[in-house]
């Protein structure tokens, strides 16, 4: 039997992670519906370019990104209850510092690479010089900090609105493009355009929540400290965002690692793929940002059993949800690879399996993250994922080279296996021993 206080908190997160849910899903199915115009206005070959020309933009902003809304939840929850309107503004400006200083690096760091990874990947072909000024598009994927101001106000409906907005300006532009037959370089321009818009519809809901908010009043930019004092801060920051950043470099690196070894098509066919099984299991993903505050607030209290309700109820949640995904994916699985890519079955009928097996893996890893994050065992989690990658990422060259897309899907299963049992057994141990308080103080 639940407590009423677990009843409440389940309440909140499912009422949040439906607002998200609704958000990402319109979003998927833009994606999805992108993916097939795009494909067809620009031909597969092509297509795989633009793929990994985004993916190694998105590989250089992820790998210099800070996770700036954790430490705005981890620390901000208990200054902005209390009131504290110094200390609290002083750690926004600190999160809104860190979304800057991340973006300039990962430009930085995707100009001087861009050419060697554009002779790599194969992409100088179809874009010539373009790819360096689509490089400043990393000015504006950091929004980490108008994502933490809204979560912590419990405005999740308005955390969507950003990612709709892109998928949107990507889906008119992409028809547009295959109606007049823009260029590839005119479908990197909708690419940038989308991101631009995310940015700024982002910052501006943020902006408009710290103008009604009276613990933010007088809120400034000029003539204050933008570094926070708070006791830490930097470990934390450190730990989550180097955890993070490689999670999103891994995901981005083996798309390219399967578009070097086999060539653009294979990458397009990987990537859409993994969208498929992991678009099916996103809907319980979505428990993962609405869940954090809520552990977050429970280790304050040092309320360990609720803690522990709450993670082997949403992994019994969790075991129903996975069934029902492989159920749905050999129904729908082939016929929107047809539809997307125009690929037969036959060809890809492994590598779907191999990637839903891997969705359901990352998918029981939705309590276990977070839980550990706010319990402080955040260098656990990165010494994990810092094996793991070591590990999988040469297996994943290794066997594509030697088994093609079904190598490419085996070494991604792997992967994510390692990952979770990098969470499980540490969460086994605690659980076991009862000593969830250790190291919280």
């Amino acid at each position: 039997m639940m407590s009423s206080q677990v009843k409440a908190l389940f309440v909140r997160v499912f009422r949040n992670t439906g607002y998200i849910l609704g958000g990402r899903g319109f979003c998927a199915v833009l994606s999805l519906i992108t993916t097939a115009v795009s494909a067809r206005a620009l031909g597969l070959q092509d297509y795989g370019v633009l793929l990994l020309i985004n993916s190694f933009v998105l590989s250089c902003s992820a790998g210099l990104r800070f996770q700036s809304w954790q430490p705005l939840l981890q620390y901000g929850s208990s200054l902005y209850r209390n009131g504290d309107r110094h200390p609290f503004q002083m750690l926004l400006r600190h999160c809104m510092l860190l979304d800057g200083v991340g973006a300039v690096a990962g430009m930085g760091v995707a100009l001087l690479l861009c050419e060697w990874f554009g002779n790599l990947l194969g992409w100088g072909d179809a874009s010539s010089a373009t790819p360096f000024w689509y490089m400043t598009v990393i000015l504006f994927m950091n929004t980490g900090g108008a994502m933490g101001v809204m979560r912590l106000l419990d405005r999740y409906e308005l955390s969507v609105l950003a990612d709709s907005g892109s998928g949107l300006i990507r889906l008119v532009g992409s028809l547009a493009g295959l109606f007049w037959h823009w260029s590839f370089t005119s479908f990197l321009v909708i690419w940038y355009i989308s991101t631009a818009a995310s940015f700024f519809i982002n910052y501006g809901m943020g902006a408009y929540l710290l103008l009604r908010s009276d613990s933010l009043q007088n809120f400034r930019i000029f003539g204050v400290p933008w570094v926070s004092p708070i006791k830490g801060i930097w470990r934390f920051i450190f730990s989550v965002s180097i955890n993070q950043a490689l999670a999103r470099l891994s995901s981005r690196l083996t798309v390219m690692i399967v578009g070097a070894v086999l060539g653009p098509q294979s990458a397009a066919i990987y990537n859409v793929t993994w969208q498929i099984s992991d678009g099916l299991a996103r809907p319980a993903q979505m428990m993962t940002p609405a869940l954090y505050p809520e552990l977050v607030a429970l280790k304050d209290k040092r309320d360990w059993a609720s803690i522990r309700q709450v993670t082997h109820r949403i992994l019994q949640v969790l075991g129903v949800f996975s069934a029902a995904v492989l159920a749905i994916v050999f129904v729908l699985g082939p016929w929107l690879l047809h539809v997307l890519l125009t690929v037969p079955w036959s060809g890809t009928r492994t590598l779907l399996l191999l990637m839903i097996l891997t969705a359901i893996l990352d998918l029981w890893d939705v309590p276990l993250e977070p839980l550990l994050v706010s319990l402080n065992r955040a260098h656990q989690i990165l010494l994990g994922r810092l094996f793991t990658m070591c590990v999988t990422l040469p297996l994943l060259y290794f066997l594509t080279s030697g088994l093609g897309m079904t190598g490419a899907g085996l070494a991604t299963l792997i992967g994510e296996l390692v990952i979770f049992l990098t969470r499980l057994v540490p969460y086994l141990l605690m659980s076991r021993k009862q000593d969830f308080g250790r190291g919280n103080g």
